[in-house]
């Protein structure tokens, strides 16, 4: 999320982390390790922002945010979010839901387009999903931003607004390797929903195991949303294959709510280390409450919202965009749970992460603070 940007964990209580498991070798877990302390404090968001001279072209523009499912809480709060920042520059900010279906992405895609709208975000819809859409898009005027995916620069006529889901992900694996002390035998579960799903794990996750953790056994489990009903069955049925099995690792904490039986369900349920990412107010709450989740990774939706806000109306006013942020998520375990108020209006405020040190960032830049 081209800007130097910095997010700095503040002090905090010790981590939960294992620091005696295993001799874990060396560097590569003390890498790990160096990871996740620095994620265990409260964070501060600092941006280098190329300013918006023009903010007043945004006025009387639409936006239309598409998000793989409305239906998930996190970015329902985006969305809110994008229509909050973006009001007092005139921009207008319209919800669609993808529902997690090609079907209906592809009826969000027709409505940006035959409704007239400036731009359309794909929130966690990779821009190859929607096919000739894209083309449509454009041959229409439709300006893309394609969000909450990986940082990077814009190309054919796309442009990318990533808040941090690949980092956070690769940090969920770090807490394990640091954790196990270097020896966890891991269940990844992985959503087959959209090929950026995949890539998550593929391309991020996976190589973190590799990197930091050569004496981790990594295997894959696979789910798609019409199969998450079965997922605690998949789950039960993995540990009573492989008993040495002591860590389940979710991408997507959407999908713990369905992992929790599976372990409910095992003899060894309570002895295995389940840790998610990118939640919400019921992954803390497991967090808190136990005995099944043991670690959460996640950045505030405010901060999403405001940073999908910021790139998009660079794009509409022709100002500079960014190709990446260090985003402020934080990571909480039983080292730090106790020393933050778990309510959702903690999570919406940015309190629980360290408190809203973005949106006057963002406004500044657009000479509105």
């Amino acid at each position: 999320m081209t800007v130097t940007i910095a997010a700095t964990g503040c002090s905090s209580s010790s981590s939960s982390v294992d620091r005696t498991a295993g001799s874990g070798s060396d560097s590569a877990v003390a890498a790990a390790r160096k990871a996740v302390d620095s994620r265990l404090g409260a964070q501060t968001f600092k941006a280098d922002l190329s300013p918006i001279d023009q903010i007043a072209k945004a006025k009387g523009k639409k936006v239309l945010y598409t998000a793989i499912s409305l239906k998930i809480p996190y970015f329902q709060a985006v969305l809110k979010t994008m229509q909050t920042a973006t009001a007092d520059a005139g921009t207008t900010v319209d919800g669609c839901d993808g529902n997690l279906t090609p079907a209906n992405i592809a009826a969000c895609v027709t409505q940006a387009i035959s409704q007239h709208y400036d731009a359309i975000v794909l929130d966690n819809i990779p821009v190859d999903l929607i096919g000739q859409g894209a083309n449509a898009l454009k041959g229409a005027g439709v300006q893309i931003i394609s969000a909450e995916g990986e940082g990077l620069p814009a190309a054919n006529g796309v442009t990318y607004a990533g808040t941090g889901g690949p980092e956070m992900l690769q940090t969920a694996a770090n807490w394990v390797i640091a954790d196990s002390g270097g020896k966890a035998n891991v269940l990844l579960v992985q959503q087959n929903d959209t090929p950026l799903q995949a890539k998550y794990v593929q391309e991020y996750m996976k190589p973190t195991f590799d990197k930091n953790c050569p004496a981790c056994k990594v295997q894959i489990t696979s789910i798609t949303a019409a199969q998450l009903n079965n997922l605690g069955t998949q789950v039960s049925t993995a540990l009573l294959k492989d008993p040495k099995i002591n860590y389940v690792l979710s991408e997507f904490d959407a999908n713990v709510q369905y992992i929790v039986p599976g372990l409910q369900n095992s003899p060894r349920g309570k002895s295995v280390k389940l840790v998610g990412a990118i939640g919400d107010l019921a992954a803390l709450q497991r967090v808190a409450n136990g005995p099944y989740q043991r670690a959460e990774i996640q950045v505030s939706p405010s901060y999403a919202g405001w940073a999908v806000a910021d790139q998009t109306l660079r794009v509409l006013t022709g100002a500079k965009t960014w190709d990446r942020l260090d985003a402020p998520f934080r990571i909480f375990d039983t080292s730090n749970i106790r020393d933050v108020r778990v309510a959702q209006e903690a999570i919406d405020s940015g309190v629980i992460f360290g408190g809203d040190t973005w949106s006057s960032a963002f406004r500044a830049s657009w000479r509105l603070s």
